[in-house]
């Protein structure tokens, strides 16, 4: 790992993938417009061109350097690989665009962590959610188990196999990482095993930083994203017939 040089509001670019949700990215945009001055933002856009932010919110797309698909649902993979890519700052901040940036967010604070620790990606919480969590594989290899647990502990910081999809990272690392393009959506968890478990990055999450998660939910949107076949692509592909929640709950592939 590269040693964490300074890191500061500058030195990153917030990027955002979004569909069919306008007004909901166009609420996180003006979140971190009124904390940050000129943030750095990307928006990677793969909705039906009347149902896009910049076509909505152009007032405030004009503060984004959005960039909107020629194809439609390409998928969270592609969208958030293409943003990545066309970042030219060291480092960035992955959020989706049903977050929101209030005072409890402290990126200098995660900056701080990121720079004095062994980290590669470091999560923050999002509201009551985005807890440490770590995978174990159960059923001789063929179920994999997400549970709440640590590998270890330094005051609010926790090294762990899965954040929540706020984080901060250098480019150069989630770039070579990347999303399954294959996989459209279920693909939070399948990127993370793949983080810790092949790559074997430094996940942690900052307990004392957060983002509020305000789910939208629409229609269009619901249909692109309720699609198990996608979760049935992560599985396949290391192995596993099933997946175990922290909840208990099972589902299969």
């Amino acid at each position: 790992m590269t040693p964490n040089t300074t890191c500061s509001p500058d030195d990153i670019t917030f990027c955002i993938k979004t569909v069919h949700r306008p007004w909901s990215c166009h609420r996180l945009v003006e979140s971190l417009r009124s904390h940050f001055s000129k943030p750095q933002i990307i928006v990677v856009d793969d909705g039906e061109c009347d149902r896009r932010f910049s076509v909505k919110y152009p007032d405030t797309a004009k503060y984004c350097r959005v960039i909107n698909l020629d194809d439609i649902d390409v998928g969270v993979g592609v969208g958030r690989n293409t943003a990545i890519d066309a970042a030219d700052t060291e480092y960035i901040f992955l959020l989706d665009d049903d977050h929101v940036v209030t005072q409890d967010f402290h990126l200098d604070r995660v900056c701080r962590y990121f720079q004095e620790n062994e980290i590669d990606i470091l999560g923050v919480r999002q509201g009551d959610g985005g807890r440490p969590l770590r995978f174990a594989p159960l059923m001789n290899g063929r179920r994999i188990w997400m549970f709440r647990g640590e590998h270890r502990r330094l005051g609010s910081l926790a090294w762990c196999d899965m954040s929540s999809n706020a984080f901060l990272a250098r480019q150069e690392t989630i770039a070579k990482l990347r999303w399954d393009p294959e996989i459209k959506t279920y693909e939070h968890w399948e990127f993370f095993y793949r983080a810790s478990h092949v790559e074997h990055l430094k996940i942690a999450v900052a307990e004392d930083c957060k983002v509020v998660h305000k789910h939208v939910a629409n229609n269009s949107y619901g249909g692109l994203r309720a699609r198990p076949r996608f979760r049935k692509l992560g599985l396949r592909k290391h192995g596993f017939d099933s997946m175990r929640y922290p909840g208990g709950g099972i589902v299969r592939a």
